[in-house]
């Protein structure tokens, strides 16, 4: 082992391998940075060129580049609630209330150390856990699967905060748009539209932005102030990195999650750092302060999301079985270069699995440090006015939801989950629940029918099984106790009296979710048992929730004397409804500026125009506006090579 791990070193610090690792990390920072672009485009770009490199030479410029993916991302999520990939999604619930406090440094602090700690303890893991993970691994079943999965929902149903019942119908409303399009089990079209464009699903891209990104900017817009609430950034950063140490002990956790959730494969390493984020919410003090900008809530998902590229990296290297679609490429590229997975990588290739272990701790603290000298620089971009900072994100956002399969329909969807996050963002609805869910919701479809037709009803009663349903419960359980206990100890104040106006509106929207509910179960009933299982499942739960949760807000609303008792409207309200139906409205016409006249055209005149309109001098109107057409020029035209689809006024014209 000594001699192999020497020998890996060696082959690592090569000057070559050296210089192609410093490479890869700084085109994965440069890329993981623009938000919907992420590294999985470069590693596509650059795999032609690798599969000629030596096999030392592709572990450092491949692994080098994908294992600090998940660095440079934490720069959109923290600034401008865009996940840069969905490595990052979790890191905008605490990240970005901390920059609207001027902590904006202090994130970056914390999110970079945590991840350089949590790539490092990834590559121990992964060093320590070959032998043991294989069989373990092995062992697992369609029954602990489909309860594997089951514990992460149950897991994320804890962001739901005073509202766990919300958070149970959201992941539900997650696990039906994740049964959107062709069932491969019965080849069933479901819910498609009669369009082709939904045959394989809905692209979680399209998700993430629609339900995070678009509700925070109508914020922004609405205030009309900087990001940042306060001007002084102050000297944060090197406080962000004493947060990480003061907090060790989750840190050390969470890494342990990500690593686990990278091992599992079909799991998705994706929701690795959801799952770090929903167990430190579970288990550390004064949970309420997590969603308001709580540093511990940024250290969680940085932990883990770098932890899991070493979990991963185990059934790649023992199965050939790639833990993440990054890793599916480089292991293509791997086997190519003559790296063959499975048992001589633990034998005679030994030398070079311990070069990846170096590959990942070298690259992370490239990364980290790389990060850290640029991170005052990106804090400075939230004390930039609202109308630089919301025409250049929602023009990303644009550009980054065309991109999911490069079609007018990825505009349409990202205009239908904005609404969607909009609404849930307005009536208290968490949002996590549905991102995770649509992530795991086929391969729980998958191993649930799996196990039906395996063991009929009997794999519930399987030891492994009950000892997970064991957890799940626990799961659900322990917030709740917890809760009780603090409220207990602190001698919390009986809940503040709400507007039942809100109220109203939320159990008109929770109807509108049993209307959805009911409709999937109506066109399902003529599909074959095992398409519309699921449907009849979800509908079978959901509609219950949906209806305690409707009683809920009535005797709510009675409670505190129905709608004559509201409280008056604040002062600034109706300047407030202006404002929104302005900004929605630029969103409608940015969406319908694309779709008649085309993206070269629209996008620049909308950064411009909105720059102009709010508050910019002429000449940064058109330095914006000229951005965004460079943006879309470089990335789209020249890296991607992206045919635009012709737009409406032109191919009428012609």
């Amino acid at each position: 082992m000594l001699d192999a791990a020497y020998q890996g070193l060696l082959g690592i610090l090569e000057p070559q391998a050296m210089l192609l690792m410093v490479g890869g990390v700084l085109l994965s920072s440069v890329f993981a940075a623009l938000p919907g672009v992420g590294v999985l485009l470069i590693l596509t770009v650059v795999l032609p060129f690798s599969l000629t490199m030596s096999p030392y030479h592709a572990i450092a410029f491949l692994l080098g580049m994908g294992a600090v993916s998940n660095t440079a991302n934490t720069f959109p999520s923290v600034l401008i609630a865009v996940p840069g990939s969905a490595g990052s999604q979790a890191t905008i619930l605490d990240g970005y209330p901390m920059a609207r406090k001027g902590e904006a440094k202090r994130a970056f602090g914390a999110a970079f150390m945590a991840s350089a700690i949590g790539g490092v303890l990834g590559a121990i893991v992964l060093l320590a856990s070959l032998p043991i993970l294989r069989p373990l691994v092995l062992s697992f079943g369609s029954p602990e699967f489909f309860v594997l999965v089951l514990w992460g929902l149950s897991a994320i149903g804890v962001l739901s905060g005073k509202a766990p019942i919300k958070g149970l119908m959201a992941a539900i409303l997650g696990l039906l748009i994740a049964t959107v399009g062709v069932d491969e089990k019965t080849a069933i079209e479901r819910f498609s539209l009669d369009t082709a464009y939904l045959w394989d699903g809905v692209n979680v891209i399209l998700i993430g932005l629609g339900l995070f990104a678009v509700p925070e900017l109508i914020d922004l817009a609405v205030r009309r102030t900087s990001i940042s609430e306060t001007e002084n950034l102050g000297s944060g950063l090197v406080e962000g990195m004493k947060d990480v140490f003061r907090h060790w002990w989750l840190v050390v956790r969470c890494s342990a999650i990500g690593v686990w959730v990278g091992v599992l494969p079909g799991l998705g390493s994706s929701v690795a750092d959801w799952f770090a984020y929903a167990h430190a919410v579970q288990t550390e003090k004064h949970s309420e302060r997590f969603g308001a900008g709580d540093v511990r809530g940024v250290i969680a998902p940085e932990s883990s999301n770098n932890a899991k590229e070493g979990g991963a990296l185990i059934p790649t290297i023992a199965f050939g079985i790639p833990g993440s679609t990054s890793l599916a490429i480089i292991l293509a590229a791997f086997v190519s270069v003559g790296i063959h997975p499975g048992s001589r990588m633990l034998t005679d290739q030994l030398h070079l699995t311990l070069a990846m272990v170096w590959v990942l701790v070298l690259s992370n603290l490239m990364a980290t440090s790389l990060a850290m000298g640029f991170a005052g620089t990106f804090a400075r971009l939230s004390l930039q006015p609202f109308y630089v900072i919301v025409p250049i994100t929602l023009m990303l956002c644009a550009s980054a939801s065309f991109a999911a399969s490069y079609a007018h329909e990825d505009l349409y969807a990202f205009l239908t989950f904005s609404a969607v996050g909009y609404l849930m963002k307005l009536f208290d609805w968490p949002r996590p629940p549905v991102l995770v869910a649509v992530v795991l919701g086929f391969q729980m479809e998958t191993y649930l029918w799996l196990s039906i037709a395996r063991y009929d009803f009997a794999w519930l009663l399987r030891p492994s099984v009950l000892l997970l349903l064991a957890l799940v419960v626990f799961t659900l359980l322990l917030p709740a106790i917890r809760k009780r206990r603090e409220q207990a100890r602190d001698n919390a104040p009986a809940e503040a009296p709400d507007d039942p106006r809100l109220r109203i509106g939320n159990s008109l929207f929770t109807l509108c979710f049993v209307a959805l509910l009911a409709s999937a179960v109506s066109l399902s009933l003529e599909w074959p048992l095992r398409s519309a299982l699921i449907i009849y499942s979800l509908a079978g739960v959901g509609i219950p929730l949906a209806l305690l949760q409707i009683g809920l807000d009535l005797l709510r609303i009675r409670r505190h004397r129905t709608l004559a008792a509201a409280p008056e409207a604040p002062a600034g309200a109706p300047d407030v409804l202006r404002r929104t139906a302005e900004v929605l409205l630029w969103i409608a016409a940015l969406v319908g500026g694309i779709i008649l006249i085309g993206f070269h055209v629209t996008l620049p005149l909308f950064t411009a125009g909105y720059a102009f309109v709010y508050g910019a001098r002429w000449h940064v109107a058109v330095l914006l506006g000229a951005l965004a057409e460079g943006y879309l020029y470089l990335v789209f035209d020249e890296l991607l090579h992206v045919l635009w689809p012709e737009p409406l006024l032109l191919s009428s014209w012609s």
